[in-house]
């Protein structure tokens, strides 16, 4: 099934940019659920010093806050998760597991409910992505 939108929902039409930016993002939904768990595994690991962990520049000075940057690296992370999750509230529950099977994991949907109907949940869902994580 083509990733495009049907141009008579107006209430949910996306400019194409933003539209492939909402699609890439649920996308990308594995890896950064991945790197989240990881970051968090590591926040708890005392460890050494990581001297190519980026610096803030102050002044003159350098500082390097590698605990300020992990934590602010896992709150950007859980809040793009919570923002691509909280958008299958908009859609009925019975299509939910059908769209993130096709945009997550590259599963066709089913043949529970006609095309049509897909893509229209599709584009509604995409739209509300695209709206929490303010690309709109």
């Amino acid at each position: 099934m083509k990733d495009y939108q049907q141009k008579k929902m107006k209430n949910h039409v996306l400019p194409q940019p933003v539209y492939r930016q909402a699609l890439w993002a649920v996308k990308d939904l594995l890896r950064l659920k991945s790197r989240l768990s990881e970051l968090r595994r590591e926040a708890y690991v005392p460890g050494e010093r990581n001297l190519l962990q980026p610096c803030m520049g102050y002044g003159t000075g350098y500082v390097c806050d590698v605990t300020g940057n992990r934590a602010a690296e896992i709150a950007n992370l859980s809040w793009r998760i919570d923002a691509i999750v909280s958008a299958f509230d908009t859609v009925p529950e019975k299509y939910r597991k059908g769209i993130e099977n096709k945009l997550v994991y590259d599963v066709p949907y089913n043949d529970d409910f006609h095309p049509n109907t897909w893509k229209k949940w599709q584009q509604v869902f995409l739209y509300y992505v695209a709206e929490n994580l303010h690309i709109l």
